[in-house]
């Protein structure tokens, strides 16, 4: 957990974020620069497949990492709602097959 400081005053615990949204916040920018890279430049179509693919990865390991954190601890937060007890095992279960369908389309990007 991450205390943001600036330019926030001290508003209680709903000032704690997780590393996990950082992660999801640097995910959003490289992809919207692997976008526009490839509107820009002349990538090949099959380079931003893969790259992509491997930015989806990224994605779905986090999901994957924050639904087991779901699981073991009993407490999900997504956004701004927090989750506890059983709705939160329920999310964080969803979240493990959306890891597990990354790494699927993983391996699907990767062989075309």
């Amino acid at each position: 957990m991450v205390l943001i400081r600036w330019p926030l005053d001290w508003n209680g615990p709903k000032r704690l974020r997780g590393l996990l949204d950082f992660g999801f916040t640097l995910y959003g920018l490289a992809t919207l620069v692997l976008v526009l890279l490839f509107a820009i430049t002349n990538m090949p179509p099959r380079i931003f497949m893969h790259l992509f693919s491997v930015l989806l990865f990224v994605v779905g390991t986090l999901l994957a990492l924050d639904g087991v954190l779901g699981l073991r601890t009993g407490l999900d937060r997504t956004g701004k709602r927090l989750r506890s007890g059983r709705a939160a095992r329920l999310v964080g279960s969803l979240k493990i097959a959306g890891g597990i369908l990354a790494a699927t389309l993983l391996a699907v990007g990767m062989n075309l």
